[in-house]
C-alpha cells in the first residue's frame, strides 16, 4: 500500500509537471499577432516592459511633425507567402472595430503593396506616422492574404495620442529662469573684464 500510495504521488508530480510546462509553452489568448493565411504583422520589439504588444501605441508631437513607428512581418509557414499590405483608418463600432478602405487614414504613412516572405522569414521595417491631433484616433496595418477566390484580411491597431501640452505656468516660469541666467551670465561676464584688463 505506501508503494502504491508513493507511485500515485509521483505520477501526480510528473503529470502538474507536465501540464505547467506546457501552460508556460502554450501562447495566452490576445497575445498573438494580427495575421492571417500565416503572415502576421506585429510591433517591434513585441514585448516592452515584460509585457506582449499587439497594438501600435503612438504619441503624436502637438503641433504636427512626423514619428517612425517599427514594425515586424512574418511568414508563419514552411513555404513562400505573399500578402497585400495597406494603412487604413479604424474605429470603433459598437463593441467592435471597423476598418476602412486601403489609404482612408490621413495620419498612416504606410504604402499599398504586395510583398513575398521565403518559408519562416521576417522582415523589420517602419512606417511613418504623422500630422497634428488633438484627440485620440485610429489606424489599421491590415495584412490582406488571397486564396483563390477568397480573400482573408487582418487587421494590427494603431492608437494615436497627442502628446502632452506644456502648461502656460511653466513655460512662463521657464523662460523666465532662462532669461535670468542669461542676465547674470552676462552680469558676470561683464565684471571679469576690466578686471583682466587692470
Amino acid at each position: 500500500m505506501t508503494r502504491s500510495t508513493t507511485a500515485a504521488r509521483c505520477l501526480r508530480t510528473a503529470v502538474v509537471g507536465v501540464l505547467a510546462g506546457l501552460l508556460v509553452l502554450l501562447p495566452s489568448a490576445g497575445v498573438q499577432a494580427a495575421g492571417t493565411g500565416g503572415v502576421e504583422l506585429s510591433p517591434y520589439p513585441g514585448v516592452v516592459d515584460g509585457k506582449q504588444v499587439t497594438a501600435f501605441h503612438v504619441t503624436v508631437p502637438r503641433g504636427g511633425g512626423t514619428t517612425s513607428v517599427r514594425y515586424a512581418l512574418r511568414n508563419t509557414t514552411n513555404q513562400p507567402k505573399s500578402a497585400r499590405l495597406y494603412a487604413a483608418k479604424a474605429q470603433r463600432d459598437g463593441g467592435s472595430w471597423a476598418v476602412g478602405d486601403a489609404g482612408s487614414s490621413p495620419y498612416l504613412d504606410f504604402p499599398d503593396r504586395t510583398v513575398t516572405l521565403r518559408a519562416g522569414e521576417v522582415q523589420l521595417a517602419s512606417f511613418t506616422v504623422h500630422g497634428s491631433i488633438t484627440e485620440e484616433v485610429f489606424g489599421a496595418l491590415v495584412v490582406e492574404v488571397t486564396n483563390g477566390s477568397v480573400k482573408q484580411r487582418a487587421a494590427t491597431l494603431v492608437y494615436l495620442k497627442p502628446g502632452r501640452r506644456v502648461p502656460l505656468p511653466v513655460l512662463v516660469v521657464g523662460c523666465a529662469v532662462l532669461l535670468l541666467l542669461v542676465a547674470a551670465g552676462a552680469v558676470a561676464l561683464a565684471r571679469r573684464r576690466p578686471a583682466t584688463q587692470g
